[in-house]
C-alpha cells in the first residue's frame, strides 16, 4: 500500500473516507469564508472534473486550500496532515492504537517561506480505555521563534491549570521545516523532533537550586521512546 494517501480521515468515526467520499466532502461540505469566495468558485469548478483525491490535494496545496494527507502503516492510518482555511497554517495529528488522536503539532508558515512548529498538544488517557472522553490530562506546549517556550498542564475537571515558562531559550532548529514539494511529507510527519530530555532542560533552574529542579513539567505518560533517537 502507498505510504501516503489523500483520502480524508473522519475523526468522529475514526474511519478513513473513500476517494468518492473525500471528493464529495470538499465539493459539497466545505464553505469558503468571504475573502476566499472567488477561490472557492474556482475550486468547486475544478472538483467537477477531478478524478482522484490526490488530484484535489495537489490543486489545493498549490492554491492554499483545504486538503488532507494520511500516513499509512500497512492498512492503518498512523497520522494525518490537515490544511484548513488558515492560509499560513497546517496541523499534524498522531493516532494511537485505537485510532484516537493523542498528539498534535501545529505549524505556521513564516515570512521566510518555511514552516515553524508553534505548538504541541498531548492527551493523557485512562489506561485500557479507548474513548475520546477518557482523557485525564492535557499538555500544551507553545513555541516562539526566539526560543521561548510555555507549557500548560490541565487536569480534567480542575478549576486551575499549571503554567511553566522556559528559563532558557530552546534551540529552535528542530521546529523548522522547509515548505515541502507536494508528496514529500516526511519532515512534517516527524514526531521525534527533539532529543530526549531537551525540552525538560529548558525548565530547570541552576544546579544549586533544588526547588527549581522540581518546578518543571513532567510528562510521565508519554509513550516509551516517543522522542528517542
Amino acid at each position: 500500500m502507498e505510504k501516503y494517501i489523500y483520502q480524508d480521515w473522519y475523526k468522529g468515526k475514526r474511519k478513513l473516507q473513500t476517494e468518492e467520499q473525500t471528493l464529495i466532502y470538499y465539493s459539497k461540505h466545505v464553505y469558503y469564508p468571504d475573502h476566499m469566495k472567488e477561490k472557492g468558485k474556482e475550486a468547486k469548478k475544478f472538483l467537477k472534473t477531478c478524478t482522484s483525491a490526490e488530484e484535489w490535494a495537489r490543486y489545493a496545496y498549490a492554491n492554499d486550500l483545504p486538503f488532507s494527507v494520511c500516513k499509512m502503516d500497512a492498512h492503518h492510518v498512523e497520522a494525518y496532515i490537515r490544511k484548513e482555511f488558515l492560509e499560513e497554517g497546517l496541523s499534524v495529528a498522531f493516532l494511537d492504537e485505537y485510532g484516537r488522536k493523542f498528539m498534535g503539532y501545529s505549524f505556521n508558515r513564516q515570512p521566510n517561506g518555511k514552516y515553524f512548529c508553534i505548538g504541541i498538544i498531548f492527551w493523557e488517557f485512562e489506561e485500557g480505555k479507548s474513548g475520546d472522553n477518557d482523557d485525564t490530562k492535557t499538555w500544551i506546549y507553545t513555541f516562539e521563534p526566539n526560543g521561548n517556550v510555555e507549557v500548560i498542564e490541565r487536569e480534567k475537571g480542575a478549576k486551575e491549570e499549571c503554567v511553566w515558562k522556559s528559563k532558557r531559550p530552546l534551540n529552535v532548529e528542530s521546529n523548522w521545516e522547509d515548505a515541502p514539494a507536494f508528496g514529500n511529507w516526511d519532515g512534517l510527519f516527524e514526531m521525534k523532533r527533539w532529543k530526549e530530555g531537551e525540552l525538560d532542560e529548558l525548565f530547570k533552574g541552576d544546579e544549586t537550586s533544588a526547588a527549581d529542579q522540581t518546578d518543571q513539567p513532567v510528562n510521565k505518560w508519554l509513550p516509551p521512546g516517543w522522542n528517542k533517537e
